[in-house]
């Protein structure tokens, strides 16, 4: 039985998600989705791209599942929802299994996991095909806490090859990985009981591949993409958050406010960060970690989508269940009875109030879909007569913006949309738009930023997209790109995309 209750529990877990994330397999992909989808596509066809950048941004093991996801799944939407949602339960159980090896008792650990699958600030890396890196991340650092050694275990080659491959992983998923020399440091701290000055040491090997890693990473990508803004102003995002978490005030994703509730919260927290602290507490370190370590790289960021939320939402549910299981063991049995009856109401209403949340983002979710749809809907209707020897300038002839009227009136969390301007409704890079709807293997539609110098002169075809249809200017212009500039010229945005090699 003992060896069975992992499999239990990734089981058990894996279908409460697929029960809370039913609604959303019906989804079409949506925005960034089909960039990553098509970055996929081209890796498929040249593996180095397996290891490769999209747009800056050093993902890989997202593009190591998209490619597994178009083997299985093709041009089928739901696929690549579902293998989204199985992550979300694998990350839910990987959190009850990682608490189960702090020392959390089964029904604290299944506690922790439960409050983080079911809440709305995890939902994100579930229902956004694009944005499974989080949870890619979460599950490489669960590894990494299943892997590391008790203070009566050594180091044997099979420990050591799982941390090592939780830390590449972790490093193939996303750049907030160089924080997890702090998450060793906490291991050490609370799992091996070792001192400070020790722990400090063992965790330097991890903070030196860290810093390489930035230094490699800037030298290929010499920019902070304009994120970050030098002030304290994004600070107060932080107090904000775990005022959210525990609804003292309604989430807000920019323009952070600090208030009384956010003070309120940050105290709260404060309380079980020197609990864990003081008791050395195995979980209580570990969610500290896990909580506010992976904030750090985007403190200065003046915004917090829920991807930002959906693991500092993990290591708050594993401090908060130390903070619970270890508070009563000093107080007279009735208090302590009377606490763990208030702590198990607590939890429960907690998960009531998640589990509408999580529906409600689904909701949300459904009327960005069924914008994504129409356009889909659009394209595809003229992608039959879409040349693919010659480029084509899709020019945005609409300044529709449905993302607007969504983000005006949410069902659930607010929520911050990223337009693009200069594709069809702000929705879809128009190349990974039409190389969707093509929906062949030996097509792929490229994007070309330096359309009208490269294609000038050139035979080619202008595309307009208005509201409710594409329409075609000229299929055959001498030049394409003098056809192109008449409608820049009129303040409307082109985008140049052709056929071009996969690699």
């Amino acid at each position: 039985m003992r060896r069975a209750l992992p499999l239990l529990i990734v089981a058990g877990f894996a279908a409460a998600a697929l029960a809370l994330y039913w609604p959303a397999l019906s989804l079409a992909l949506m925005g960034d989705d089909y960039q990553w989808v098509q970055h996929a596509h081209r890796a498929m066809h040249s593996p180095l791209l397996l290891l490769a950048d999209l747009d800056s941004f050093y993902r890989p093991a997202s593009t190591w599942t998209l490619a597994l996801d178009r083997l299985l799944w093709g041009f089928w939407p739901a696929g690549f929802h579902l293998t989204n949602v199985l992550l979300q339960g694998l990350a839910a159980a990987g959190l009850a299994l990682a608490g189960r090896r702090l020392g959390l008792p089964l029904v604290a650990a299944l506690a922790a996991g439960a409050l983080w699958l079911a809440t709305p600030f995890t939902s994100e890396p579930a229902i956004a095909v694009a944005i499974r890196f989080e949870n890619l991340l979460l599950l490489a650092w669960l590894a990494l806490i299943a892997a590391w050694p008790g203070p009566e275990e050594t180091w044997s080659r099979g420990r050591v090859a799982a941390v090592a491959g939780a830390t590449l992983l972790a490093a193939a998923s996303k750049e907030t990985w160089v924080v997890t020399f702090i998450l060793v440091l906490a291991l050490e701290l609370g799992t091996r009981r070792t001192r400070p000055a020790a722990a400090l040491k063992r965790s330097l090997p991890f903070l030196g591949a860290a810093a390489l890693y930035a230094v490699i990473y800037f030298l290929a990508f010499p920019s902070d993409k304009g994120y970050f803004e030098m002030s304290f102003a994004p600070l107060a995002k932080v107090p904000h958050m775990l005022a959210a978490f525990l609804f003292l005030e309604p989430f807000t994703p920019a323009g952070f406010l600090l208030t009384w509730r956010g003070l309120l919260a940050l105290a709260l927290a404060g309380v079980a960060v020197g609990q864990a602290i003081r008791r050395r507490s195995p979980a209580g370190l570990a969610g500290i970690a896990l909580a506010f370590a992976s904030l750090l790289p985007t403190l200065l960021v003046p915004y917090l989508p829920t991807r930002y939320t959906a693991i500092p939402y993990a290591g708050l549910a594993l401090l908060a269940v130390a903070t619970i299981v270890s508070a009563p063991g000093a107080t007279p049995s009735v208090v302590a009875r009377v606490a763990r009856a208030g702590a198990a109401v607590t939890g429960v209403l907690f998960l009531g109030a998640g589990i509408v949340g999580v529906r409600n983002e689904i909701v949300d979710a459904a009327r960005v879909s069924d914008a994504h749809t129409r356009l889909l809907a659009e394209a595809a209707a003229v992608a039959p007569q879409l040349p693919l020897d010659r480029p084509v300038a899709v020019v945005r002839a609409e300044v529709d913006n449905p993302l607007r009227a969504i983000a005006r009136s949410p069902q659930g969390l607010a929520k911050l949309f990223f337009v693009r301007h200069p594709d069809p409704y702000g929705l879809i890079d128009a190349a990974a738009l039409f190389e969707w709807v093509i929906a062949r293997e030996d097509v792929v539609v490229r994007r070309y930023d330096d359309g009208d110098t490269r294609f000038l002169g050139e035979r080619g075809a202008v595309l307009l997209h208005e509201s409710g249809r594409f329409a075609w200017v000229d299929r055959a212009a001498r030049d394409v790109t003098q056809e192109a500039r008449r409608w820049r010229d009129r303040q409307m945005p082109v985008r140049w995309i052709r056929r071009g090699p996969a690699r």
